[in-house]
């Protein structure tokens, strides 16, 4: 083995002899300078210096690699390398192609033989377009159905376009703005708007709902003063032939003044209930009326035809302009005019029954103002005829009222009495009526006030200011059961030169006592004080004969104490004094005296400037004729 390792070794040596270079062993170079430090390559650089016969590589001019604008079309973009190339120049383009809306970083590398490789960047826009011209939301008018209804976005809308919807959808009628906004990637947000009209007027039960609001005149009186509230079971005690105690006496009593608002309430309440079967049917009435509308959504404004209401057939006509409603129904039995204004929020109606009773009334949320013709019982005479206007003014709660009355044998051409009436009500008060109806053709009376609780329809007093015999009175009026010292009364139909009755009190055997006025005046020899039957009216419940109740007016006479103002002071004294056996002490009720004394001289002096302000002939134009619709009705 050693010999194998000399023979290697020579022939190394001998190798290195003939290349310039030491070998096995470590053998230096003879041309290598032991004492010459080797330089260090630089990091990156390739070890073997570059060979200084290599040519230079070319750099490439006059190439560019430029931006781009431009809107989106669809189609797809890029950009292009421009200039001069060399043959044969290789171009390869990154991120360099577009189609959707967008910002693209794009590069070329360009490369060929002995040019240095070059890299360009550049920028490809694509701009979001606008929707097309034709794409719109257009508004539409739709007749009320119940169902929903929605405006839709029509044209020519791009792929991937969302379209999303605001107070769409209606189904109550109406003007509602629609908007609608449409994104899509490739275009600008788009937002349209449009008005969805719902028309409400071809809701027929709607319009008539609104024409078929009734009146209802007992609502501006308190309750309590109502017929139902002011009836009786049975009649109270009217025969006073033998003691009776004061406290039987009812106290619901009606008086004239009170009668004449009654009597026109009455009329009035006559002409509604005839015609209820018409205010009640107003989906029967609709029905038709919608059927029209159905058959001529364009035009609905105004139908002509004929309805059958509960069996009945009716000539009709109704007819809307704007917010102004009316119809029209009739018969050889009746007529019946209703109109409504939406804008102003007025009712009017007029009924027509026959020849009968013809009521007209105007009236808004607290207002009622209403006008009857009607045909009475006049004793002998059976044809007698009232006219009469009532307007209520409802302020706070407190009720005014103005009544205007015409009675006669024919009113339109000799009106044989006017009545005139002021009312003011407090519900939680008092109901204060102030007129002129009279007891009787001799006296001229210049204000008649009566005062009732609106919480009970008692009667609580009466004052009256007027002329007997050319002689002028104050005299107050009050229930015998409210006066301290009266238990019984018993009344003989008996003259006795001062009183057309003769009185017992409290059981007593003698008459009752009154006292003059005495002195000097023109009333020196009237009474101070008495007890006289007053005419009065009860409300008495009866049934109808159909299951239903009635509430009769009943005209009667009870006792009641008058005693002139000018003595109250004296009541008392003068009472015991004149009558000590029966009646030891008297008092009137202070309570009352001020309620009917304190509003007196107001209520006298507005009356007095209201009483003629209105005639028969102004009442007779707002009651008018009935509509020439009506012509051919017999």
């Amino acid at each position: 083995m050693k010999k194998i390792l000399q023979v290697l070794c020579i022939l190394a040596m001998a190798l290195a002899m003939t290349f310039g270079f030491a070998a096995c062993g470590g053998t230096r170079s003879p041309e290598t300078n032991d004492d010459q430090e080797q330089p260090t390559p630089t990091p990156g650089q390739p070890e073997d210096p570059k060979d200084p016969e290599e040519p230079d590589k070319l750099t490439f001019t006059g190439v560019t690699f430029e931006s781009d604008t431009i809107v989106y079309d669809g189609k797809e973009h890029s950009l292009t390398v421009t200039g001069s190339l060399p043959q044969d120049t290789a171009v390869e383009y990154t991120n360099n192609v577009g189609t959707d809306a967008g910002v693209y970083s794009a590069s070329a590398t360009l490369s060929a033989e002995n040019y240095e490789t070059l890299t360009l960047t550049a920028t490809l826009t694509i701009q979001k377009a606008t929707f097309p011209a034709d794409v719109a939301l257009e508004s539409d008018t739709v007749v009320y159905d119940g169902e929903a209804h929605s405006l839709t976005v029509t044209g020519s809308l791009p792929k991937g376009t969302t379209v999303e919807y605001t107070n769409n959808g209606k189904t109550e009628g109406g003007e509602y703005e629609v908007t609608a906004t449409l994104t899509n990637p490739n275009y600008q947000t788009l937002i349209l708007k449009g008005m969805l009209y719902i028309r409400t007027l071809a809701d027929a039960k709607a319009i008539i709902d609104d024409i078929l609001v009734r009146p209802d005149p007992w609502s501006f009186l308190p309750e309590a003063l109502t017929p139902e509230k002011m009836a009786y079971t049975a009649m109270p005690v009217t025969e006073f032939t033998t003691d009776t105690a004061v406290s039987a006496i009812g106290k619901r009593t009606v008086g004239k003044q009170l009668n004449v608002v009654y009597d026109i309430l009455g009329h009035s309440q006559t002409a509604l209930e005839t015609a209820d079967v018409i205010f009640t049917a107003g989906e029967a009435i609709a029905a038709a009326y919608q059927t029209f509308i159905n058959n001529n959504p364009d035009d609905y404004s105004e139908f002509t035809g004929s309805v059958t209401v509960a069996g009945i057939g009716f000539s009709a006509k109704i007819a809307v302009q704007g917010a102004q409603s009316m119809l029209l129904l009739g018969n050889g039995t009746i007529s019946l005019e209703l109109r409504a204004d939406g804008e102003a929020n007025v009712n009017y109606g007029r009924i027509q029954i026959t020849d009968g009773v013809t009521l007209k009334y105007q009236m808004t949320d607290t207002t009622l103002k209403f006008a009857v013709n009607a045909e009475v019982s006049a004793g002998q005479v059976a044809t007698a005829r009232v006219t009469q206007m009532l307007e209520f003014i409802r302020e706070e709660g407190i009720v005014t009222g103005y009544l205007y009355e015409y009675y006669g044998v024919d009113t339109a051409i000799d009106v044989g009495v006017k009545t005139t009436s002021l009312i003011t009500s407090d519900p939680e008060g008092y109901t204060i009526v102030t007129g002129n109806k009279r007891e009787s053709d001799d006296l001229l009376i210049d204000a008649y006030e009566e005062v009732y609780d609106s919480e009970t329809g008692n009667f609580i007093g009466a004052e009256v200011a007027e002329t007997v015999n050319v002689a002028d009175f104050d005299t107050l009026w009050f229930p015998l059961a409210d006066v301290t010292g009266f238990r019984t009364v018993r009344v003989l139909d008996e003259a006795n030169g001062l009183n057309a009755d003769t009185v017992y009190v409290n059981g007593g055997s003698t008459p009752f006592a009154t006292k003059n006025i005495g002195g000097l005046g023109l009333d020196t020899l009237s009474r101070r004080y008495d007890i006289e039957m007053k005419e009065v009216c009860y409300f008495v419940a009866a049934s109808d004969g159909e299951g239903g109740t009635v509430y009769e007016r009943v005209e009667t006479l009870v006792p009641m104490l008058f005693v002139q103002n000018k003595s109250l002071a004296d009541f008392s004294d003068d009472v015991t004094d004149e009558n000590p056996d029966t009646v030891p002490s008297a008092a009137l009720p202070a309570n009352a005296i001020a309620v009917v004394t304190t509003p007196f001289t107001t209520m006298h002096e507005t009356y007095a400037a209201l009483k003629e302000l209105v005639t028969y002939e102004e009442i007779a134009a707002f009651i008018g004729e009935k509509d020439s619709f009506f012509a051919d009705e017999t």
